[in-house]
Order: C-alpha cells, then sequence, then structure tokens
C-alpha cells in the first residue's frame, strides 16, 4: 500500500571514514518443552571394550582401549559403517554422541543411521565439514537431501546427535537443539547405525528408545547460545512473536489439517487464496498476477515449490478493508497465516501488505527485489507476526512498521514482530521503520551496504535490536524519521563493520518468549548461507510435491567422477601436485611485518594468520612453498604478489580494501586459491598472468568489486600461448561487474560450478583461449558468456549445463581440448545454494 512518508531527518548521519567495531554476543535462551521417555530398546557405551552386535563395512573399526572407551572408526580414505539392532524397529529416536577427529577434504561427514534397509539405503542425519547438518535419505546408495541448517563442525569437538522417526516424521537434532526436519515414507522400519565418509570419528553411548522420544531431556532453563545459526526453527516451527498464543489463536500453522493444491497460474491462486478454510497452496513457477494486490483470506500456508516460483506484478494483501473506526481487533480479523519459500518481483503495489488487526502471520524464506513501494508492511493494528530468513536484495522501502503518526488508535500497545535472520541486501530504508509497535524485536539479521538508514524507533516505539551484524551502514538505527516524534530504541550485542555508531534512548522491556541470540559478527555468514528462498521444505509435508521445471540434463563427460582425494581439485593437482608449505615448520603471525617477514622465507612454511593485518607494502613478494592460511577472521588489507614462485596455497583470508591487486599470480605456477573472501578493492581480485600455469581457484567470494578475475596479461603478451591453464570452481560472484574470469590465451580455462549474480559479464574468451563453462548458475547477468571482448580478438568457448536466470543469452564458439584431470560436476540447479552456503572465508575449519 502506499504511503506518504517525507525523507527529511531530525536526525542526520554521521560523516563515516572508516569504522569498525565487533561486540560479543550474550547468549539467551530456546525454551523447549521436556519430552517423554520411552522404553529402551538397546544402548551401549563400550564400557566392555568391544563392538559385539555391531556388523562393520568399510573404515577401520574398533573399540578404544583407554578409560572412556568409545567406537572408533580410524580411517579417512573411504566410506564406513557400523550397524546395530533389529530390521523390525519401526518408530524410535536414535541418539549417540559423536566426536569428529578428522576430515579428509571439505565436504565430507560423520552420520547417524536410522531405518536401515542395508549399506545403501538408510535415513541419516550427517554433521558435514563445510559447517552444515543434513538430514538425507539414501536410496541405493543415491542421497536426497530432505532439510539442512547451518552449524559449526569441527574437529575435537564432540557433539549429542539424535534422530527421531516417528510415522513418516523425521526430526534431527545436535545438542539438543531440533535443526532439520522432513516427512518421508521411503521406510517405515529398520536398523540403526553410525558412519563416516572420508572422515574419522569417536562414536559413544548409542541408545534407542521406542516411539520416537529422544533421551535427551530438552532444557527448559536458559543455556548458552552455541555459535553458528541456532535461531532456524526448523520446516515447519513458526517462532517469535507469531509462536505466542493470544487473541484466540495459539501459535501460526498456516494451513496445516486443509487440503494441498498446486497453483500455476493467477486465476488459479486467486481463487484458492481468497478461499474459505484452511489450505495447503502450493505455488509452482513464477505467476504473473495482475492488479496490484490480492486477497489472503484465514488458516492459508502459501509456499513456493524449489527456488524458482513466486509472483511477479502484483502483492498479497493479508487484512481486511480499511476502517479507521475499528479500533479493536475484530472477530473476523484474518489470522493464522503462513508465507514461505517465494520470490516477489517487480510488485505494483507492496509485495506483502498486513493490515486491520491481521494477527498470527509467518513470512519465512522469500527473496523480494524492487517493486513499487514496500517489501513488507505491516499496519494498522497487526500483531504476533515473525519475518524471518527473508533476503531484500535492492529494495528502497523494505519493511514499514506502522501506517502514520495519526494512526494511534490502532496501534499502539500492537505492532508486535519479530525480525529475526533477514538479509538486507542494498535496501535503503525502514528495515524497519516503527511507529508505536511495542515490543519490536530486531535480531541476528545481516545489513549489508544500507543506503539510507537500519532500523528507525519513532512514536513512543519500543525496539530492542540486537546481534545484528552492520556492514558499511552509514546509520544502523536511530530514534525519530522525518516528522515523526522519538521512539524508544534498546541496542545490544551487534557487530559494527566500516558503520556508524547508531543511536539508542529509553527502555524497552524483553519480549516474553524464549529464543537465542547467534554471535552478532557470525550472522553474515549464518544469513548469507540460510536466508531467501530455495532454502527449505514445504510446510505442511505435502506428499507428493509438484515438479518443477527440471535442469538440463548433464552431457556426460569423458573424465572420472570422482575428484583425487582431498578437497584441491583442478589444473592445481598437475604438474606434481600443489602442497603448500607442508613438511615445513608452522608459525602463527598478527601483524603485517610479521606476515610479509614469513612470506619472503626461502623455507617451506605454514604460516596462520590472526587478526586484521595492515600490510607494508600495496604488493607482498610471496615465496615457494608456502601455506597462508586465515584463522577466525583474518582480514588483510593489501595485496600478495605470487611472482616466479610455486606450490603456493592461500585459504581463508579476507581481502579488503587493498590498493592494488588483491592477489597477483605471474610467472608461477602450482597455487591453489581457495575459500577466501574479495571485499572491494583498487584493482583485480585474482589477476592471473605472464605465463603462469596450474592454478586452481575455488569457493572463494567476490563482493563489492568490478575487476574480478583476469587471465591473461595484455593482447601482446604472446608469450601465454601454452600456459594459463586455470580452473574456477564454485566461486560466488556477489554483484562482482566482470571477469570472472577474462581470458587471453589459456587453453583450456575450466570455469565450473560458479554462482554469477548481477554481473555485467561473466566470462569472456578472447585472443586464441579456450574454456568451457559448464554447470554454472547465472543469474542477472547481462551477457553471461562472450567471445571476444572490448579490442580483444575472439577465443573459443564452450558452454554446456548451465542455468541462465534473468540472464542474457550466452556466447559459444569453436572447440576446447579435453579437461585432463578427474572431478566431479554437480548439477547446475544447485549449485547457487552450495556455493552461497560454502564460499568465502569462514567456511573451513583451518
Amino acid at each position: 500500500m502506499h504511503h506518504s512518508d517525507t525523507r527529511r531527518r531530525r536526525h542526520r548521519r554521521g560523516f563515516l571514514t572508516a569504522i569498525g567495531a565487533a561486540f560479543l554476543a550474550v547468549a539467551l535462551t530456546v525454551g523447549m518443552a521436556a519430552t517423554a521417555h520411552a522404553d529402551t530398546l538397546f544402548s551401549d557405551d563400550f564400557s566392555d571394550g568391544n563392538s559385539s552386535g555391531w556388523t562393520a563395512s568399510g573404515g577401520s573399526w574398533s573399540v578404544t582401549g583407554d578409560s572412556a572407551r568409545a567406537l572408533r572408526q580410524g580411517g579417512t580414505s573411504s566410506d564406513a559403517r557400523s550397524l546395530a539392532g533389529t530390521s523390525s524397529w519401526t518408530d524410535y529416536s536414535v541418539q549417540t554422541t559423536v566426536r569428529p577427529t578428522a576430515f579428509n577434504g571439505s565436504n565430507r561427514f560423520v552420520a547417524l543411521l536410522a531405518r536401515v534397509q542395508s549399506s545403501t539405503s538408510y535415513y541419516y542425519l550427517a554433521l558435514r565439514s563445510n559447517n552444515t547438518v543434513e538430514l538425507k535419505r539414501l536410496t541405493g546408495g543415491s542421497a536426497t537431501t530432505l532439510d539442512t541448517a547451518a552449524l559449526p563442525v569441527g574437529t575435537g569437538t564432540t557433539y549429542t546427535v539424535r534422530l527421531d522417526v516417528a510415522g513418516g516424521s523425521l526430526k534431527g537434532y545436535v545438542n539438543g537443539a531440533l535443526l532439520a526436519e522432513a516427512t518421508d515414507t521411503s521406510y517405515a522400519s529398520g536398523r540403526i547405525g553410525v558412519a563416516t565418509f572420508y572422515a574419522s570419528a569417536d562414536f559413544d553411548d548409542v541408545r534407542v528408545d521406542s516411539g520416537g522420544a529422544g533421551p535427551t531431556p530438552t532444557p527448559t532453563n536458559p543455556t548458552p547460545s552455541p555459535t553458528g545459526d541456532p535461531g532456524n526453527p526448523g520446516t515447519n516451527v513458526a517462532d517469535g512473536w507469531a509462536s505466542v498464543d493470544a487473541w484466540g489463536q495459539n501459535g501460526t500453522t498456516g494451513g496445516a489439517g486443509g487440503p494441498t493444491v498446486t497453483v500455476s497460474t493467477a486465476s488459479q491462486f486467486v481463487t484458492e487464496a481468497a478461499s474459505s478454510g484452511p489450505k495447503i497452496i502450493q505455488v509452482s513457477g513464477m505467476i504473473a498476477l495482475p492488479g496490484p494486490m490480492h486477497e489472503v483470506t484465514s488458516d492459508k500456508t502459501i509456499v513456493g515449490v524449489g527456488a524458482n516460483s513466486g509472483f511477479t506484478g502484483g502483492g498479497l494483501n493479508i487484512g481486511l478493508p480499511i476502517d479507521n473506526a475499528v479500533t479493536a481487533p475484530p472477530a473476523n480479523a484474518v489470522h493464522n497465516v503462513i508465507v514461505r519459500n517465494l520470490n516477489f518481483r517487480n510488485w505494483a503495489d507492496d509485495a506483502i501488505n498486513v493490515q486491520m488487526f491481521s494477527h498470527h502471520v509467518w513470512i519465512d524464506h522469500n527473496t523480494w527485489t524492487t517493486g513499487a513501494d514496500g517489501g513488507v508492511d505491516i499496519k494498522r493494528g497487526s500483531s504476533y507476526v515473525t519475518v524471518s530468513y527473508n533476503h531484500a536484495d535492492g529494495t528502497d522501502k523494505n519493511m514499514l512498521l506502522g501506517h502514520d503518526d495519526g494512526n494511534a488508535a490502532q496501534d499502539t500497545g500492537r505492532l508486535k514482530v519479530t525480525y529475526h535472520h533477514n538479509f538486507f541486501d542494498n535496501t535503503n530504508q525502514r528495515n524497519p521503520r516503527v511507529r508505536f509497535g511495542d515490543q519490536v524485536h530486531v535480531y541476528n539479521n545481516y545489513y549489508l551496504n544500507t543506503g539510507n538508514y537500519g532500523v528507525a524507533s519513532t512514536e513512543n516505539a519500543g525496539v530492542v535490536v540486537e546481534g545484528n551484524h552492520f556492514e558499511n551502514v552509514d546509520d544502523p538505527y536511530h530514534l525519530a524519521e522525518g516528522s515523526s516524534g522519538d521512539g524508544r530504541l534498546v541496542a545490544r550485542n551487534n557487530c559494527l563493520v566500516n558503520s556508524g555508531a547508531g543511536q539508542t534512548g529509553g527502555s524497552v522491556t524483553n519480549p516474553p518468549y524464549a529464543y537465542t541470540v547467534g554471535t552478532a559478527c557470525d550472522m553474515k555468514a549464518v544469513v548469507t548461507a540460510q536466508a531467501g528462498v530455495g532454502r527449505v521444505g514445504l510446510p505442511g509435508n505435502p506428499t507428493t510435491p509438484p515438479p518443477s521445471t527440471p535442469a538440463p540434463t548433464p552431457t556426460p563427460t569423458p573424465t572420472p567422477t570422482l575428484p583425487p582425494a582431498g578437497d584441491l581439485v583442478g589444473w592445481a593437482t598437475q604438474n606434481g601436485g600443489t602442497t603448500g608449505g607442508a613438511g615445513g615448520q608452522t608459525v602463527t603471525v598478527s601483524d603485517g611485518q610479521a606476515l610479509a617477514d614469513a612470506l619472503e622465507s626461502s623455507s617451506p612454511l605454514v604460516i596462520r594468520v590472526t587478526g586484521s593485518l595492515t600490510m607494508p607494502d600495496k604488493m607482498n613478494d610471496v615465496r615457494s612453498n608456502k601455506t597462508v592460511l586465515g584463522v577466525g577472521t583474518a582480514t588483510l588489507d593489501n595485496g600478495l604478489n605470487i611472482s616466479g614462485a610455486s606450490n603456493v596455497i592461500v585459504r581463508n583470508l579476507t581481502f579488503r580494501g587493498w590498493d592494488d591487486d588483491a592477489i597477483n599470480v605471474q610467472g608461477s605456477r602450482n597455487v591453489w586459491i581457495d575459500h577466501n573472501t574479495f571485499d572491494g578493492g583498487y584493482d583485480g581480485a585474482v589477476d592471473v598472468k605472464r605465463a603462469s600455469d596450474f592454478v586452481t581457484v575455488s569457493w572463494n567470494r567476490v563482493t563489492n568489486h568490478t575487476k574480478s578475475m583476469l587471465l591473461g596479461h595484455d593482447d601482446g603478451h604472446t608469450a601465454d600461448i601454452g600456459h594459463l591453464r586455470v580452473t574456477y570452481h564454485h566461486n560466488w560472484f556477489d554483484g562482482s561487474k566482470e571477469r570472472h574470469p577474462r581470458v587471453r590465451f589459456g587453453d583450456p580455462v575450466h570455469v565450473f560450478n560458479n554462482y554469477y549474480y548481477g554481473a555485467d559479464y561473466g566470462v569472456a574468451s578472447t585472443m586464441g583461449a579456450g574454456v568451457l563453462v559448464e554447470g554454472n548458475h547465472f543469474e542477472n547477468v547481462t551477457r553471461p558468456t562472450a567471445v571476444g571482448y572490448a579490442e580483444s580478438d575472439p577465443g573459443d568457448l564452450v558452454q554446456r549445463n548451465n542455468i541462465f536466470t534473468n540472464s542474457g543469452a550466452p556466447e559459444s564458439a569453436g572447440d576446447v581440448a579435453p579437461i585432463p584431470y578427474p572431478y566431479r560436476l554437480d548439477d547446475a540447479s544447485g549449485v547457487k545454494a552450495a556455493v552461497t552456503a560454502g564460499a568465502g572465508a569462514g567456511r573451513i575449519n583451518p
């Protein structure tokens, strides 16, 4: 809905040159009801020193001989499992403690198994070394992911893992917190087990209880928040204000209990959304809605299928017609509505409008871009609303809370809304802008490049702003806005990176529901991995979801399907491989000069970098046989020059504000650049040139930048012919504009399984280069692949099995030499989710 809102500010934003501050988070709690225990079917703590009753396959299984006995799997070169119990067990809960001891790669796991049919068919809950927990089904050796969540996973840490199976309901817990759930009826009964995949681990205290009720007592008192993403409520559970019993409604369940229908046209959707009674409405594909707003009635779940469903042109109106004479919640107010997993684009009024005392509304895991007015506006007495895990992408007027300054009669004491784990991605204002609401809770969101302001509290509103990550936000939060009077705002434990200090005032009581605040400076990684469409299943768990548009069937490649040992893939595995400083001394540095000295050492070194370091030169030389490894949030403000060197690894570093290149590779060979973040600098992020060879650039993120990755010095440097063999895989080009890569002479160059978002062009092949571009996802890319660029002559380019979303037509020409190394090509349909969850610094455990 359209609203008047003067842009004049009563509190001017302060001028900001460079501010960096980080605050530790205060751990609050999630209150959970206690679980009743059932009969114990099986238990084994291995205190008898043997593994009688267990059947092992693969790996190296034994019972440890120390006082704290456990079942140990000691090998990391294959998958391994050990099974116990009987095939007649149906509904039960299985639990174990597991301590991973080694991962042979970046995407390995340890797991707990349930309803095991055979060594290749079962359900399992996996803790992965890429910091995720996954609930999966294995069928004949083929795995299907049922649900996933972010979770820090490291070696040497003990986790209590539990998997409940009851009928078709599957629930996975880690350390007592429900992190993954799904409905699946493939297996009704079966044994239990533990497993590893290219990992070693100790398993202990295995227990099976009947009835699917777990043996772990659920906490009822506050407990410290674990690092990572404890806030994700799982597949079907509304939290925050939407979970509070009030106004005759107990929590928010949407269309649960009603029929499931699937719509793929505007007329179908409009009819179903306005129908009476509970209903789960599955939206299949992008639907063009005529007119600005369309009514949604009570007891509805509206959910997108897959990652490419939603609405263009129109929005959703959740609420009765406007009536200023109504100043208390009417009996027929719209209530109990869930909106999840939908894309909203180019709406004519608001994307979602909640009005006229609508209550118990959950808006979760959606993505919206630009439209005429608000992304999510909530007003006119509406309450008990949660807005969570959404991605607001470039929206101007994002989230208004409260109609106008004269609407106190309807809004005072209401507008109780929770905003958590949302990604405010280059939004301009109203994130949210609050009038009258109290208590409004804004926690664990990530704000990036907010143009005008983040949160505004006005007209005596009461707003708690805690545990958020503000990056490049001049004005993160303030009192008053435009002609509106001051509200109250309490800010605590936020992470302010290159951002202003914010303004607070007054006091606000805490919201009455239980919740957990994650560490603020972790929210960038957590939220960018979890927010937006494509990250959840189907609420209501329909048993036969409709098929979404299938991705192109991959063309078989002549290369082997499995990667080599470890997680290094690509050209850097050739010419003897790339091991960096392995075998040399390990040193830890925490200032720029010490790092520069270590980089220039003639000896092999593993250099662990901690803290934010100022380098002595714009470009700092790196000699051969070095591993440069960031620890925690290690950040460099200038560049690394790998010149005339060999066997160099650079991993897990953030480069920010460099003055030349972030990484320059010239005249060098066998270089691996992996899991780094490049966040806004002067020239190239990773430039490879002057006859360099055998380079892999993998799992990096480039953001807030233009010139990303140049390959080849200039059109006249013909010495590059026969060199510049580089692999680029699983990189996230996040709004970077060009050179991903821009290639001269190199042949073959391999570009696979990368995610491109918002680029002017993706890959350019020039000057006779040969580039294979396969299995990538291009989204909002004007020219995904280019043959020839600027004044450079064309090269050859083969593109296959890519996905193009709202992007231009790809260009291709000629042939490319075969790729000589083994690699696994992931289906492009899963690349966006995998890369945004795994790319960049902070996603590996150094």
